[in-house]
Parts: C-alpha cells; structure tokens; sequence
C-alpha cells in the first residue's frame, strides 16, 4: 500500500512542513519569513504565564518573556506543532482563544553555546509565531533577538517586509556591556529593515525616560517607540517585587 505525503512526515518528524510549505524562507539557512503590519494600538504586555491577562482589554499582546522552561518544556508549543500533537496542540488553542496579538517567543539566545543552537532557537520562534498566525488568525509581532554582534546578520533574515518588531530589555539596561549591544542591535535593526515603523518594547524599568534614551537612534530616524505597562513594570514602579 503506498504511503501518504501525511504518513511520511510523521514517521519522519517532519509535521513542521505541513506548516511551513507555502512560507517563503530567506538567507543561507532558509529561515522562515514572516509579515508584521503597523501595530501602535497597545498597551499592556501579558506574559505567557499569566493567562488571566490574556484578555484584559483588546489592546493587551501576549509575551513569552519568561525563561524558556516556562514556555518551551517537554509540553510546549513548538514540540506539539513538530510532533503534531493534536490534544495538545487544541489546548493550546483553547490558551489562546479569543487572543489576537503576540509577540514571537523569546526563546534565549546566548553567547557561549554553538551557533546553530542560536539559529535553531530563531527558527523555532519562526515555526510557532507562524502558527499563531495560521491557527488562531493572530497578529505576531518579530522579537529581534541575538547572543552578540555575529548574529545580526542572521537575526532579521526573513522580517524584511515588518512594519513593526519588539524587543525585550529586561536584563540588558543596567549591565553596560549588554545595554551597548542592545543599542548596536537596534541601531542594525533599524538600519536594515526598510518597512520598519514601530518598535514594541517590554520593559520592566521604572521610568520610560531610560528605555527612550536607549532607543534614541530609533525615534531619530522617525521610528515609532511604544513601551506598553506590564505587570513586572507596574510592580517596580509601585516599589513591589515578585517573581515572574
């Protein structure tokens, strides 16, 4: 009896493509492209592990800036769209039902472990925002992220075409070093994305005087800054703490 195109990937672990064969890719690695409009109308950041702010008003994006086990166990999202876990993967739709913004899973980047690991975590961004996209009619907006310089080029490889991207600062404000390499990223990333429009930040500072201070050179090229409240923000604004 022949087999099914469905039946191969299966039992070749390649249920991803089922996913990805009508996405156009770019760059030497084939990464997967994905398309973000204008997005200003938002204003808070809920993250992934807090669901009961998923819908706290039609302006609120879902974030995925926690660390990775949170969001990228044995049970996470990318692992049932690989094996095509349909009881999971159905879960995860009742998670996000009625959900139409994200942001693209910040899934870490680091400067000491190989280069492949770091593209393959971009990928696995790429295959669930798409997803996001396909399954549950979302908007996802591109997290630029990066381990160090020498992944830029690799970085914004398929998000020619944004109009909006995020990027995550918690961590990277108060350390010198990493605060000169965010400044180097947003520098590159407003440089080389010509349809760019809106950068999205999370932030977890008190005073949104800093987070613009560190975006200078973009709203000095006329790119749109937005830094939305989120809980952690709030907390440290208030003087509180708390894990999250």
């Amino acid at each position: 009896m022949k087999i099914t195109d469905e039946e191969l990937r299966k039992k070749l672990n390649l249920n991803v493509m089922e996913l990805l064969d009508n996405t156009p890719t770019m760059g030497l690695f084939d990464l997967p492209c994905m398309y973000c409009p204008n997005i200003t109308d938002i204003d808070y950041i809920a993250l992934y592990t807090e669901p009961g702010l998923y819908r706290k008003n039609p302006k609120t994006l879902i974030g995925f800036y926690n660390y990775d086990i949170k969001f990228d166990g044995l049970n996470g999202l990318f692992n049932a769209i690989y094996y095509k876990e349909e009881k999971l993967l159905n879960k995860f739709k009742e998670r996000f039902q009625g959900c139409k913004m994200f942001i693209s899973p910040d899934y870490s980047l680091c400067g000491d472990i190989h280069t492949i690991e770091n593209l393959y975590r971009i990928y696995k961004a790429r295959v669930v925002s798409i997803w996001l996209t396909m399954e549950c009619n979302a908007i996802v907006i591109p997290n630029i992220t990066y381990s160090n310089k020498e992944i830029f080029e690799f970085m914004l490889l398929g998000l020619e075409e944004c109009e909006t991207v995020a990027f995550g600062t918690k961590g990277n404000i108060d350390d010198h070093e990493e605060r000169i390499l965010l400044m180097n990223a947003i520098e590159y990333t407003v440089d080389h994305l010509e349809n760019l429009k809106t950068i999205v930040v999370y932030s977890s500072c008190k005073h949104d005087e800093t987070i613009y201070e560190v975006f200078k050179y973009a709203l000095d090229n006329n790119i749109k800054v937005i830094i939305p409240s989120n809980t952690l923000q709030l907390r440290n604004k208030e003087g509180k703490h708390g894990k999250i």
